[in-house]
């Protein structure tokens, strides 16, 4: 009987020393790592005379990433579109860019897709840098919306779809596959907080993060989030611009304990702060708030 117990104890004992881990982003050479991620977003200004207007967002936007080469900052990989897919709609109107429409529009950012953008991760699963998005990317869209377009009208559908492009965006798209990992072993459950700056948010973001279990190679997580303003954040001079943003949000999520990629999460953040337009030398500003769900799941668009 004190064979038994002895036995039981010290499996007990190994037990307990399994349910610790370091996670890490770890990209294996020649392996793809899909992200599909979903964003509804409803924006609602308070506008003077005309009361409360809001816009409704949704975006479908998946790609692909791999490693391409292993350096001293940590993993350069290559994140290639696949599908890019947002339409808004708002005071009666409502306007869509869609990968898999049948217009020109859709076939120009066709041409866009499977280009590669490149970024370095760190194993923390940080992106520590992003190479710029290159002008020359573009000339097939551009000579794509040339057999349609006259100059005019081609030069703003070009534009429209740059900004859809831009390194934010595709930043953003390879973030919703990476999480923020402490440099240290954890156990389970364990509890750890993130703080950074967003330039484009001019905001502080706080996150709070919890590991809950470790079942089978996959990781379960938690995190809440809180958004203030940053006081040292430089002030943007764009025309119609947010400011003074601030909210709270939470996640769940499930990642591959391996590699570190996201299996699947969802999300939902509320923000509020105010809309500032400039015209003419004057500026109005109006209070605006958001709200945004998200989905993210490693499945293949």
């Amino acid at each position: 009987m004190k064979r038994i117990v002895t036995l039981l104890f010290v499996l007990v004992a190994i037990s307990a020393q399994a349910q610790s881990v370091k996670l890490e982003f770890k990209p294996v050479m020649g392996a793809e790592y899909p992200v599909s991620m979903e964003i509804n977003q409803s924006t609602t200004i308070r506008v003077p005379m005309m009361g409360d207007v809001t816009t409704q967002s949704d975006q479908i936007l998946g790609a692909v990433i791999t490693l391409a080469e292993k350096t001293e900052k940590g993993y350069l990989i290559e994140a290639r579109l696949t599908r890019m897919t947002v339409k808004a709609t708002g005071q009666g109107q409502s306007q869509v860019f869609d990968s898999e429409g049948e217009d020109i529009m859709s076939e120009a950012i066709r041409a866009m897709l499977n280009k590669p953008f490149r970024m370095i991760v760190s194993p923390r699963g940080e992106i520590v840098e992003q190479m710029p998005v290159e002008d020359t990317l573009f000339n097939a869209v551009d000579e794509t919306l040339a057999t349609q377009y006259a100059r005019r009208r081609r030069e703003t559908a070009l534009q429209q779809i740059k900004s859809i492009f831009s390194e934010n965006t595709i930043k953003s798209i390879v973030q919703a596959g990476l999480t923020k990992f402490p440099d240290q072993e954890l156990k389970i459950p364990a509890v750890w907080t993130e703080e950074e700056a967003s330039p484009e948010m001019g905001a502080i973001i706080t996150v709070q993060n919890r590991l809950q279990e470790l079942t089978g190679g996959r990781a379960t997580l938690e995190a809440k989030s809180i958004i203030m303003p940053d006081p040292n954040a430089q002030k943007s001079d764009a025309a119609q611009r947010m400011e003074n943003i601030s909210g709270n949000g939470e996640a769940k999520g499930i990642i591959n304990a391996d590699t570190g990629w996201v299996i699947e999460s969802s999300g939902s953040q509320s923000l509020k702060g105010d809309y500032v337009v400039e015209q003419g030398g004057q500026s109005q500003s109006m209070a605006v708030s958001m709200e945004i769900t998200t989905k993210v799941t490693s499945v293949r668009q």
